[in-house]
């Protein structure tokens, strides 16, 4: 156990430990608040995005710059005036600047700056304009909430750890992959499908291989976590906790107890697990997409690509001529190309769950990471005294700083 108590570390370090790891949700709050906590952090963002949104009324391609112009003062005007009354309402000065996120404060972000547009009979900007503003809402909620940007941070330095390794699995997976994926290329029929698929039919075809991948991933996630988050005992915590910031927390004598990771949490933990392989596969399905580009470019001529995709014309976006061979690099070509791929990374997603020599090897990489951040988790929330054995923890009398909620807060922004 641990045995210096003498000084404390502060848990504010410890939290911004949580979240440079990735693991934000890990830090213990007095309320569930963490939406409204997390379009509070982004209110400068938020008052720009108001007043853009009520500019959605003006029409540009058909009205004239004056016109354009006296719509923007009163669509300015009327943003300005709904603010007033909402200060009013709340007693609050007129121009009092938010300070908290609230229901009345979404509500108009949400719906007022549509107003100007139903004023000016533009109901499909309206309903746009409610629309970017819900996305833009649950965009800043899981950018901020989930740490998405430490955990980019995170996941790019373990990246270059990673890809030593991928050069066996590589190996192993991509001969079969490419016997089968370059009879495909060659298929008339593929050509005919997806050459020809454009817009969002296209889009959804390709997200549907990226969801299937990351379906699988996920439906990996659990068992990975329940195998990282078994300890021994209090001592085996105690080893974990040596190099962090929870060094100097005392923890509890006895049989350990299990201390049950949020929803949440546990989401912030298969991110950091999907995380650590989204760059291996992101790089294999661009390199497979590449060498597709260029066997098509040199292979695939602009008569076979006709005879293929049954189209009258083909859109070249270059052309080349290679020892009296003319070369077209075409839209056809890119759109199959594109799909192979994406089905390619579909495939590496699941030979990267299934292999086990990888995930030996992916579990002796991102693992001790992982275990590290949940020993570091059961030392602060004993330290808090929210975890089921804090009252048997081995502590001398002094106190052991409490972090408030402005601090969650801040080290979540």
């Amino acid at each position: 156990m641990s045995d210096d108590h003498s000084a404390q570390p502060d848990l504010r370090a410890i939290e911004f430990w949580f979240v440079e790891r990735g693991v934000p949700h890990f830090v213990e709050r007095k309320t569930d608040g963490s939406a409204l906590d997390a379009w509070t952090r982004a209110l400068p963002l938020l008052v720009v995005a108001y007043l853009l949104q009520g500019l959605n009324a003006l029409n540009l391609a058909e009205w004239s710059f004056e016109r354009n112009l006296s719509v923007a003062v009163a669509v300015i005007t009327m943003l300005l005036a709904a603010w007033v009354l909402s200060n009013r309402l709340r007693g609050v000065p007129a121009f009092a600047r938010p300070t908290d996120i609230d229901a009345p404060e979404l509500a108009l972000f949400l719906f007022v700056p549509a107003v100007p547009a139903l004023l000016f009979e533009q109901t499909g900007d309206a309903i746009q304009s409610v629309l970017s503003a819900a996305v833009l809402l649950a965009a800043i909620y899981i950018w901020s909430s989930y740490g998405l940007g430490p955990l980019t941070r995170w996941g790019l330095r373990r990246g270059r750890n990673q890809l030593t390794g991928l050069g066996s699995l590589v190996a192993r997976a991509l001969p079969l992959l490419l016997l089968f994926n370059t009879f495909l290329f060659i298929n008339a029929e593929v050509w005919e499908m997806a050459g020809t698929l454009n817009g969002w039919a296209y889009v959804v075809v390709i997200l549907t291989f990226a969801s299937l991948g990351v379906t699988f991933a996920l439906s990996r996630v659990p068992g990975v976590i329940r195998a990282m988050r078994s300890f021994e005992s209090w001592s085996d915590i105690d080893e974990h906790l040596q190099g962090t910031p929870a060094a100097g927390l005392a923890t509890p004598t006895g049989e350990l107890v299990e201390d049950r990771l949020r929803l949440r949490q546990r989401f912030n933990i298969g991110l950091i697990v999907l995380f650590g392989q989204a760059l291996q596969i992101t790089l294999v399905t661009v390199a497979l997409t590449g060498f597709f580009i260029g066997f098509g470019f040199f292979a695939i001529t602009e008569t076979t690509t006709l005879g293929w995709t049954r189209l009258d014309e083909v859109h070249a976006l270059t052309d080349w001529s290679f020892g009296g061979r003319p070369l077209i690099l075409s839209e056809p070509l890119l759109r199959v190309s594109v799909f192979l791929g994406s089905f390619s990374g579909m495939y590496f997603t699941v030979v990267l769950t299934t292999d086990d020599t990888y995930r030996t090897e992916f579990a002796d990489d991102v693992g001790p990471e992982v275990r590290e951040a949940l020993a570091v988790r059961s030392a602060y929330r004993v330290a808090r005294g929210t975890h089921p054995q804090s009252a048997l923890a081995t502590a001398t009398p002094t106190p052991v700083p409490r972090a408030s909620n402005d601090a969650a807060e801040e080290v979540q922004a």
